[in-house]
């Protein structure tokens, strides 16, 4: 057996490293009602560089607090970007999210018998946005739920 190779999709990743700090602006879900939070991202390299690890922090307006944590990689089989994350929620992942860069934009799609989220996360230079929208039922259209903008902290 052939052991996993570093690709495109691992160094495609890197751009995602640093600490992040920023406003999100959310739509109202079955998870809580319309808001704006402030949140902190630290992506750090891992593993030999075969994943990135994300701790996500963010801080609602009416003091509710939501925490991340989140391992990006690549499928060795098909160079899709995985996402597997973990949250205070506490629903464990079925599957990760699985997606593709065009551009300097990552765009993954999770699903679960909850829906389908679709994140889109574009990091540039000295700002990262991430976008998602969901999908609650078969039939139904994708919605925005969180429209966020992070500047990259000094290191």
């Amino acid at each position: 057996m052939d052991m996993p190779r570093l690709g495109p999709a691992h160094d495609a990743l890197k751009a995602l490293v640093g600490d992040w700090t920023g406003t999100e602006e959310l739509t109202a879900s079955p998870w809580a009602p319309a808001s704006t939070a402030h949140g902190d991202c630290e992506y750090r390299l891992a593993l030999n560089g075969f994943a990135v690890i994300q701790h996500y922090r963010q801080r609602r307006e009416d003091g509710t607090e939501f925490l991340g944590h989140n391992v990006f990689t690549a499928d060795p089989d098909t160079g899709e970007t995985l996402w597997y994350g973990f949250d205070s929620y506490g629903f464990p992942p079925d599957s990760p999210a699985r997606g593709n860069w065009t551009g300097v934009t990552l765009t993954l799609e999770k699903k679960t018998a909850r829906g389908v989220a679709r994140h889109r996360l574009t990091p540039e230079s000295r700002t990262l946005t991430h976008e998602i929208d969901v999908r609650m039922g078969e039939n139904a259209a994708f919605s925005p739920f969180l429209r966020a903008r992070y500047t990259r902290k000094d290191q």
